[in-house]
Order: structure tokens, then sequence, then C-alpha cells
């Protein structure tokens, strides 16, 4: 039981106990001011009660812990630390929003591999959307990508308990999961490239040109391209380090606030370019530059020179350059209407055409496996194939 001691005329020291954490007792202290011992045992109260809800009192129970009471403990002694602004905000929303519903009062050694797999088929049902969207149907189902997200953010919160020995396995290991079954990427063909080249030379400003050229010839993501930077551009070599992107996160409260991480897989690489978009980029990159130096204190992210940026430096955010991707192509009908990241696939399916070989191609995208090269684009290289074999066609051709 808690005790306080009296200090001075109204100072005391309010002695919190919370029980053990095996052989040893846990307490907290405050020093608080009061009038008399009876307001101080009334305050003594108060802070025992706030000490057994705080969210940074050490666990007194091991065997009792709740998965309510360790998400706090994981979210900001661990995931915090280690995940990146929007892997962060991702997993906390799932863990609120799906997971400690059904677990959260729980004990975290009672959760068992046959609840996750329960727990995975309710997903999988109809009506399990929150946002009243039906992109996936007029029921309303999840799609088996944002229930991996789910499992995936309810695996690391389990994987973290074994590793502070709060149990000794994660439940979450082996469970089947739903495949994803990922369309053909749409891509344009040689001759749409060059329509739209044209419609682009005609009809947009020649930052977003530039910005979408560079696309094609790069195979570079969205947010690769946004955190490009003056720095990454190798004049002699005509390649360009990409080795960054931008994230956005919106907060709660809809404030969106936009970070530079390391690229997806954590991998660097270099790509080669045509020179004239090498030099375009150049001129762009100077004239930023410059008009940067001029701000002074006015300027946005002192640090960097992004290429694609405001006025202040500040990178492009990545939804208005989709959106005005989307304006673009909706004001020209003649060109066919693909997504901005299609024109990633786009990069790719004319290399393979081109014949290029696939590892090459895994290298320019930053794929870290063959295999996701192969999966994503194999459907283009019977054509390739077919070539390949007319080669071998020449060595049996009879002359006349």
């Amino acid at each position: 039981m808690g005790h306080f001691i009296k200090l001075d005329k109204n100072k005391y020291k309010l002695i919190a106990d919370l029980g053990y954490r095996g052989k040893r007792r846990i307490r907290k202290t405050r020093t608080v001011e009061a009038k008399n011992d009876k307001e101080a045992q009334r305050l003594l109260i108060l802070f025992e009660d706030e000490m057994k809800k705080d969210k940074d009192v050490h666990f007194t129970n091991i065997d009792n812990i709740t998965l309510g009471q360790f998400y706090p403990k994981w979210r900001d002694n661990q995931a915090k630390q280690f995940y990146a602004p929007k892997t962060f905000q991702n997993y906390c929303s799932y863990i609120e929003n799906r997971i400690l519903p059904m677990f959260g009062d729980f004990k975290i050694k009672d959760i068992k591999k046959v609840d996750v797999v329960f727990f995975i088929a309710d997903l999988s049902k109809n009506g399990r959307r929150t946002d009243n969207k039906r992109s996936n149907g007029p029921d309303g189902k999840l799609s088996a990508s944002s229930i991996r997200n789910i499992h995936k953010a309810f695996s690391n919160l389990m994987n973290t308990a074994c590793e502070w020995n709060l149990i000794s396995e994660n439940p979450c290991l082996g469970v089947k999961l739903p495949k994803i079954i990922t369309p053909e990427g749409r891509a344009y063909s040689e001759n749409e490239v060059a329509l739209l080249l044209e419609r682009l030379q005609q009809r947009a400003k020649p930052l977003k040109r530039l910005l979408v050229q560079f696309a094609i010839v790069s195979g570079a993501r969205l947010g690769e391209i946004a955190a490009l930077e003056l720095k990454h551009l190798d004049v002699e070599n005509n390649t360009v380090l990409i080795e960054q992107t931008i994230t956005t996160v919106i907060s709660k409260n809809k404030e969106e606030r936009q970070f530079l991480k390391e690229t997806k897989g954590k991998k660097k690489r270099r790509v080669s370019i045509p020179h004239y978009v090498m030099e375009d980029l150049i001129l762009l990159g100077k004239v930023k530059q410059s008009q940067l130096d001029e701000l002074g204190d006015a300027r946005e992210w002192k640090e960097h020179t992004f290429l694609f940026s405001s006025d202040y430096g500040k990178p492009y955010n990545v939804s208005s350059l989709s959106s005005w991707w989307k304006n673009f192509l909706r004001k020209n009908p003649d060109l066919t209407q693909i997504r901005f990241h299609e024109l990633r696939h786009t990069s790719a399916s004319l290399l393979i055409h081109a014949g290029e070989h696939p590892k090459v191609i895994q290298g320019r995208l930053g794929h870290s496996d063959i295999k996701m090269t192969m999966n994503t684009y194999g459907h283009l290289l019977p054509e390739s194939d077919q070539r390949a074999s007319s080669y071998f066609n020449r060595f049996f051709e009879k002359e006349d």
C-alpha cells in the first residue's frame, strides 16, 4: 500500500506502491503541496490510480499483461524509433482500428496461432471495409494486400513481445494469408511514348515535361523522382544516383508532413539516362540552386536542392504530381489513360522489347530480387523469346 512522507509545512512526498516485478517492488514517487495529511492522502490515492493507468509505468506482472497494455510500450519504445514515419503511422492505425478491438483485452500469452487464423479469416469476409468504399466489390471486402498489411503489423507487435521475453513464440508466424493477384501493369508502346512526348512538348510546362521524360528513361518511382537532388547527377557518365524517396504522412488533424527516407529496400542504384535528359536536369538544377540561394532564410529544406520543388525549395507532393498527371491525360484524350506509376512499367517494357537482359532491368528498377522483375514483367517476355528463337532460323534456312 502506498504512503506519504511530510517534508515541510505544506510539502509531501507521495510514494505509490505498484506491486512486484518478480521479487522487486515497483514504486513511483511525486512531491506535491497539500494543506494537511488528509489532502495528502487524497492526492496519494489519485497518484496511485494515475500510475496504474500510466503507459510509462513498468509492467508489474508479466503473466497478466494484455495486448492493450503492451501496445503503447511497443509504440513509444520500439516502433517510433525503428520504423519510417509512414510505416509507423500505418502500423499504429492497423493495430488501433483492427487488432486492439479484437485482442486488446487478451493477455499476450493467451493469444494463440489459431486465434490469428480465425482473425485473418474474419478480415476476409464481406463488409470488413471501414471507409465506405466499394472498390473491391459491392460487399466492401478488404483487399488481400490490406489483410497482409494488418497481419504484418500484428506480427511485428508480437515479435517485439518475443524479443522482450514476454512470450516464447510469435503466434502470427506460419499463418496462411490471401494471395495478392497483381494485375499486369499497363504500359505505353513506342508509338504511344512518341505521341506522349509530342503532347508534353505542346501542352505541358517544361518542368513537368522533364519530370515525365525522366520517369520514362529511368524507371524511377514517383517518390524517388520528387526526392532527386542536384548532387545526384553525374554529368560525365550520364548517370543518376537514386538513393532516397519522399513520403508524406497525414496526421489525425489532416496536416501533411513530408519525410525524406531511403529508397524501397534501402538499396542505392545508379541509372544511366540519355545525355539530352541529363543536360536538361543539370540546367534545371543550376537554376534552382541560384533561385534558392537568393531566398536566404525564406528557403525551405535548406540542406537540399531538389530538382522538382516549389519556388521555396520544398519538394513536390507526390499526390499533387499524380493529380497533375491525371488532369494532363484528361485534357489529352488521344493518350491512353494510365497511372503515373505505369510510366515505370513503360520503361521496363520498352527495354524488354529492345532485348535488354532482365538482370539489367532489375538493377534499373531497384528490385531486390530478379523474381520480382520476372513476376511483374514476365508476361512481356514471350515476344522477346520469339525474337530469340527466330535468330536460330538462319542456321536451318536453305538456299534456293
